[in-house]
């Protein structure tokens, strides 16, 4: 009789076992699925240093006329384009974007330039793109204000962020960022921007 118990115990337990290997697979399974990109670069060309800034706004560099008809096919309506001289005329050919443009000298990031670009930003149709060449100093100065004045985030946050690797600051570069970010007045911005 205890054999018998013994044996339905081992049968029993390798059901089980079985039972729980199938369901980690199928678990691994659904949970790598439901982690996919809705969008990925293998269906939508993207622009380089593309990353989502906060729900509606987007960050990169400079996108070819290919990366600006997979931005519009991913669903971007407008793109605020920050480089000096250069505009997205020709890149968004035979697209819908709503092209804007704020040229910026990254070595001198001021307020108008800032309240500009943000206005743009408060009534752009979204989502919205901002770009400029690398998407990495122009652009990481106006996601900050963006945060600054629009998310009320604290400075030391948005200068972690501006630092973060993946969005290729050049902080050897272009330090009168960092000093602009640590010393701009952001109430001053704040009413410039929303001002009618």
């Amino acid at each position: 009789m205890q054999f018998y118990f013994k044996k339905m115990s081992f049968i029993q337990t390798s059901i089980v076992k079985l039972f729980s290997f199938k369901a980690q697979i199928s678990l691994g399974v659904m949970m790598i699925m439901t982690s996919l990109p809705i969008w990925s670069e293998d269906s939508f060309p993207i622009p380089n240093n593309f990353y989502p800034v906060t729900e509606g706004i987007f960050r990169s560099g400079q996108p070819n006329a290919l990366e600006m008809q997979g931005l519009e096919a991913m669903g971007i309506k407008s793109v605020l384009n920050l480089r000096q001289w250069h505009s997205d005329t020709n890149e968004a050919e035979g697209t819908n974007l709503q092209l804007s443009r704020v040229p910026m000298d990254a070595a001198d990031v001021n307020d108008d330039n800032i309240v500009e670009a943000l206005r743009i930003l408060k009534t752009a149709e979204k989502p919205v793109l901002i770009h400029c060449w690398h998407g990495s100093d122009r652009t990481g100065a106006v996601v900050a204000m963006y945060r600054l004045v629009f998310e009320d985030t604290p400075r030391e946050e948005v200068l972690a962020e501006l630092r973060k690797p993946e969005y290729g600051y050049h902080y050897n570069i272009y330090a009168n960022i960092e000093r602009y970010i640590e010393h701009v007045d952001i109430d001053a911005i704040r009413a410039r921007v929303m001002a009618p």
